[in-house]
Formats: C-alpha cells, structure tokens, sequence
C-alpha cells in the first residue's frame, strides 16, 4: 500500500498582508510615541541674563522684610515676633542666594564661619538676638529691618 503524499495547505495570503500590517501599525505607533516624548520636543524658554534670579531675589526678599514691618506698625504681631520673622526672613534669603544652610545655623556658627558674605548677617543677627530672645519686647523692628535690608540689598 503505498501511502500518497498531500502538499500542506496553504493560507490565503490576506494573512500575510494583514500581518505586515500589524507590525508596521505597531512600529509606527511606538514611533509617534518616542516622538512625542522625547527630551528637548518642547521649546526652552531663553535663560534669563546672570543677575536677573538675583534681582528678582532681592526684590522679593525686600518686599518680605516690609510686609514683616507693616505687621508689627500695624500691631498684628509683636516686637518679638517681628525680629524672629526678620531673622528668618534674612537667613532663608541667604540660603537661596548662596546654598549656605544659614537657617538652622546658631549665631555662634555664623560668627564662626569662614566664610565673609555671612559677617554681616552676623552683625545683623546679633542685634535682633537681644528682642528676639531677651526681656525687651517694646524695641523699634525698624531698625533691624533698615540693616536687614541693607545686607539683602548688598548682597553679592
């Protein structure tokens, strides 16, 4: 008995085609996506000139030593308060300018502290201490605001 040979059955070649298809549907959409995503697709916005982040700093800082002024002027905080907010106002400031973790510095370690940009922040800090810390609750803020403005102001 001799066994006959059958040629396999062949597929309609709409499969092929359709099989084709599918993978450059899926190529295509894995391209979009890697387009749309890729770093640098949105436009920069042009760096703004070197002085300008530091200006605006200042500004800004300025601007949060007279609102402290305004509170304690109009009574709605006390001496006390207004030189604890005027030392922090003055020590954050220092850290966005220089990255110096001013702080959660002691005024021994500003005084310490071999670096010059922080002798008259120091100076400053050691005026407010006395209200910020002491007896004397009824001293003017205007003053220390007038020296913590200035170091702000001069700020290099």
């Amino acid at each position: 008995m001799a066994a006959d040979f059958y040629a396999p059955m062949t597929y309609s070649p709409v499969w092929l085609y359709l099989g084709i298809v599918i993978l450059m549907a899926i190529v295509g959409w894995a391209v979009v996506i890697w387009a749309q995503t890729r770093p640098g697709r949105t436009p920069r916005e042009p760096e703004p000139p070197a002085g300008w982040r530091m200006a605006r700093l200042k500004g800004d800082y300025i601007e949060r030593i007279d609102e402290i002024v305004r509170l304690a002027d109009a009574g709605d905080i006390d001496a006390r308060r207004a030189h604890q907010e005027l030392s922090l106002a003055l020590r954050q400031f220092v850290q966005e300018a220089s990255g110096i973790s001013a702080p959660t510095m002691t005024l021994s370690e500003l005084g310490h502290s071999r670096n010059p940009m922080l002798a008259p922040v120091t100076e400053v800090v050691r005026g407010i201490y006395p209200v910020e810390f002491g007896p004397d609750r009824h001293t003017s803020v205007f003053q220390a605001a007038t020296y913590a403005r200035q170091v702000v102001a001069e700020w290099t």
